[in-house]
């Protein structure tokens, strides 16, 4: 049997744009589409539609669960930011500081590409970073109110975050790979070894803080084994098993 019972309405017009897994429950997964939020606790078997609350919105672009309260998710969307306090049952906007007021009622009032939630936070409510089409923007009152910091990055149209154990944070776009030690405050770029700086996704290595993967737009996959500080491209050879 296929893995789109419940997202058959779906699998022609919509794009996944991000998987997230519950920490808890391997077989609970929620899909952030270009047609909404979808739920699934048998890993994918059957699929429901989770957007109570997002009237205003239909693309989901990314999703976070807090780790340390996971009945706390985050949705980055095509216009905004939203929250849910009971795993995706309803959701409330969450926009304060992101979003100027003249533009809260447009639907792609500012497109939020990434979210990330600070590991190292060891307070609740949580430290949030969303990477929007412009700008960087960081919560520490787990989304109440949202403060725009990284405006000396030389492309504010970021694609892609990625958070360390530690706090370190990784932001990509356009230009390259930028690393901030200080929770977003100053940022220094980390280019060395990229054969394009059209950056569209950051990973961190659960087992290894120090290994950073970034793909790129034109020129593949890159690996960083010392915090971004040189990346080696990592060739996506497909080997074929060998016949019995």
């Amino acid at each position: 049997m296929g893995k789109n019972n419940g997202l058959d309405d779906v699998t022609i017009t919509s794009v996944v744009n991000q998987l997230v897994v519950d920490p808890f429950s391997d077989n609970h997964v929620f899909a952030a589409t270009s047609m909404g939020v979808f739920e699934s606790s048998d890993g994918g078997d059957t699929w429901k539609k989770r957007m109570e609350g997002m009237k205003e919105i239909l693309m989901v672009v990314t999703a976070a669960i807090d780790p340390g309260a996971p009945q706390l998710m985050y949705a980055g969307t095509s216009g905004g930011v939203y929250k849910s306090v009971d795993m995706a049952r309803h959701w409330e906007k969450a926009n304060g500081g992101l979003i100027s007021p003249a533009l809260l009622s447009s639907s792609r009032a500012l497109m939020v590409n990434s979210l990330v939630i600070d590991p190292a936070t060891s307070l609740r409510p949580a430290t949030i970073y969303a990477a929007t089409l412009s700008g960087l923007y960081k919560t520490i009152d787990g989304a109440r109110s949202w403060s725009r910091i990284a405006q000396s990055l030389p492309d504010q149209m970021i694609s892609a975050l990625a958070v360390d154990p530690g706090g370190i944070l990784y932001a990509a776009g356009r230009k390259g790979v930028y690393k901030s030690t200080d929770h977003g405050v100053t940022w220094n770029v980390h280019n060395d070894g990229l054969g394009s700086l059209n950056i569209r996704s950051l990973a961190v290595s659960p087992s290894d803080p120090n290994t950073i993967y970034a793909g790129t737009n034109g020129t593949g996959l890159y690996r960083s084994r010392d915090g971004a500080g040189r990346w080696e491209s990592v060739p996506l050879i497909v080997t074929q098993a060998a016949h019995s």
